[in-house]
């Protein structure tokens, strides 16, 4: 069956027929052991013996016999008295109460408001015995009541009703599964494709099926390897012109310095030697987002966190303090040490970016924090405080994308330091945040996992 819709229907089609089919023949089975019990009783000679003890040792004889009785298939004895109670104390079903009430009425026809013709001779289906004292005695078979399972006093065909829901229900389990699984692989498959994952593939386990759902795998799959050869091709391009645009560049900042040198100083020189450096710096940008996602993970080492993070503040600390800006505040020896696996040139750039970017964003005297903190140790975090205007929160997730600007004093630069902050950590299963702090300012973490112990 390669349709997908005819196997649903033919699940729900099994599930109707299986629980009426189970229905119907538990039913009949049941009917067919208390037919054969009835039969059995009333042929027997199980009433010559009930009738012999009662007649040697009355009552007590008959309930001797009674609780002697053997086990019937199907159905028990019950014996009532005048007052129709049954001689061992069991309580009476109400069909039997039923039952018996009409039967006494039939017994006693003078507490009937007519009498009956002389040709009318009423059945009296139930059998009875007169014991010594003239007390009558009723003899009654009654369908087996079920234990605690089903309840007390539960017919044995709700036994049928729930066999066939617990069969009902295996095949329903098996048709959500069947129609589950897959969705879920899919799923997965889809969540990884958001996340970055373009290597995701879901035909390796849903492609060797014939039906809608093995087609959609295979979509999938194609849609999949689209999507990572362009987005190959978009790396490619970016690393490319980057490179290609490095070798212009340099000539252009020769050729500058060789025309400031052979003429007098102008203002004009000066600008055109900033915007060289910053399209120069654009660039280097552009090349590590690129290179990000050419790393392996051969490419990991050991490296003690702290050592990377002091580092980098001491880098940033020096060129701040050389034009008298901010400085950033971290103090190594208050921390334990960190030791991570990763990719050290990439993580040092999410680093150095994320403190660069709250630095030149403080707009007080203020200076920047950062912090190592491990709570469940599995994760490190490193945390960037600063203390400039924020970002909107319905803005903060958007300052991770590349070339993405904010419409506030954040807004200068390329957009890029962030986003590839933000790739840095994903290649390395961790995430980075941002969040606005209560007393002003923007407070961004990053998070690396940490070497499992063995």
């Amino acid at each position: 069956m390669n349709n997908f819709l005819v196997r649903i229907f033919i699940s729900f089609w099994m599930i109707i027929g299986i629980t009426v089919g189970v229905a119907a023949l538990g039913g009949y089975w049941y009917a067919e052991r208390l037919r054969n019990a009835y039969d059995e009783f009333e042929i027997g000679d199980e009433l010559l013996n009930a009738s012999a003890a009662l007649e040697s040792a009355g009552r007590d004889g008959l309930k001797v016999w009674l609780q002697n009785y053997p086990k019937t298939v199907g159905a028990e004895l019950m014996v009532l008295d005048q007052h129709r109670r049954d001689l061992l104390g069991r309580p009476l079903p109400m069909t039997l109460r039923r039952m018996v009430e009409r039967h006494r009425r039939i017994v006693r026809p003078g507490e009937r408001r007519f009498r009956d013709p002389a040709n009318l001779r009423r059945a009296r289906p139930l059998t009875q015995l007169l014991g010594p004292d003239g007390e009558r005695y009723t003899f009654v078979l009654v369908p087996t009541r079920t234990g605690s399972v089903f309840g007390r006093g539960a017919p044995p065909g709700r036994f049928a009703l729930v066999l066939a829901l617990v069969i009902s229900a295996a095949i329903s389990l098996m048709l959500a599964r069947t129609i589950s699984n897959p969705i879920r692989k899919l799923r997965d498959a889809t969540n990884a494709l958001s996340q970055g994952d373009l290597s995701s593939r879901v035909a390796t386990t849903l492609g060797s099926r014939n039906d809608e759902i093995g087609l959609l795998a295979k979509d999938f799959d194609e849609m999949a390897g689209n999507l990572q050869r362009a987005a190959a091709q978009q790396i490619e391009l970016t690393r490319n012109v980057s490179h290609e645009l490095r070798s212009p560049l340099a000539r252009l900042r020769i050729a500058l310095e060789l025309a400031r040198q052979n003429s007098a100083d102008a203002d004009e020189f000066d600008r055109m030697d900033l915007e060289v450096v910053r399209l120069d710096a654009l660039i280097g940008q552009l090349l590590s987002f690129a290179r990000l996602d050419s790393i392996v993970d051969g490419d990991k080492q050991s490296i003690l966190l702290n050592e990377l993070v002091a580092d980098v503040v001491e880098d940033v600390n020096f060129e701040n303090n050389s034009h008298g800006d901010l400085a950033v505040d971290f103090d190594t020896q208050k921390y334990a040490d960190f030791h991570c696996s990763v990719h050290a040139e990439s993580v040092r750039s999410a680093v150095e970016n994320v403190l660069r970017n709250a630095v030149r964003h403080s707009t007080n005297q203020l200076p920047v924090t950062i912090s190592l903190s491990s709570s469940d140790r599995k994760f490190v975090q490193v945390e960037v405080c600063d203390n400039g205007p924020g970002v909107a929160d319905d803005k903060i997730d958007a300052i991770f994308e590349p070339f993405v600007r904010i419409d506030n004093s954040r807004n200068d630069g390329a957009g890029l330091g962030l986003a590839i902050a933000q790739r840095a950590m994903h290649m390395h299963g961790g995430q980075i945040f941002a969040e606005n702090r209560p007393s002003g300012g923007l407070r961004v973490v990053l998070e690396l996992p940490l070497p499992t112990e063995s």
